[in-house]
């Protein structure tokens, strides 16, 4: 009988996320070359907008679940529990690593717009902008907001986030169920790595 000591594996998690990664990436670079190939730079338009937001979610989700299948399939672990929640786990460190990457993107980008608020405040009152004129530009544009439209715009992305979060993590897991080991495939590995006699995982 062979005795497992944890069901989370981390090396085949690194390896399914490695996969996911490099799925990702060869697929968006074919969405690109496809995309450049077949259309015209006079034919670009809405169309083109929404056909590279299908194959960016459908890129994602292929990406997600053969990771999570590659977790699965190389753990040394049995059952379709162990494998669902392997591949669960390539899925949240995957968006655990673009939160961080996007975190540090942005937060660049908020460094470099600070220290340019001075040359726009110069400028601003090289212009002969007074305070007062800035205030009332500020309240005029305030006034102008729908805050209906506001509202609207803050609940759809409030949903599309939570879908962009939450379908990946169920491709992944999805992988891991469909590529779990059975217990028979861990025993003979398992005999075969220790020549005959079972050993720990």
């Amino acid at each position: 009988m062979v005795e497992v000591k944890n069901r989370v594996q981390f090396g085949p998690i690194i390896a399914g996320v490695l996969t996911a990664i490099a799925t990702l990436l060869i697929l968006t670079v074919l969405g690109l070359a496809i995309g450049a190939s077949a259309l015209e730079p006079r034919d670009a338009g809405e169309g083109v907008g929404t056909g590279a937001a299908i194959w960016g979610i459908l890129s994602a989700l292929i990406a997600f679940f053969l990771g999570g299948w590659v977790a699965a399939k190389t753990a040394a672990v049995a059952g379709a529990g162990s494998g669902m929640i392997n591949g669960l786990m390539v899925g949240a460190a995957i968006i655990a690593l673009v939160l961080w990457l996007t975190g540090t993107g942005v937060s660049n980008i908020l460094g470099t717009l600070g220290s340019n608020i001075g040359d726009i405040t110069n400028a601003a009152q090289n212009q002969g902008t007074t305070t007062t004129d800035v205030q009332q530009q500020a309240e005029d544009a305030a006034a102008a907001v729908d805050v209906n439209s506001a509202f609207d715009t803050v609940r759809d992305a409030a949903w599309g986030t939570l879908a962009g979060l939450v379908l990946p993590l169920i491709a992944a897991a999805l992988g891991g169920l469909l590529g779990h080991n059975k217990q028979h495939d861990v025993m003979q590995r398992t005999a075969t790595v220790g020549q005959g006699n079972s050993r720990p995982i």
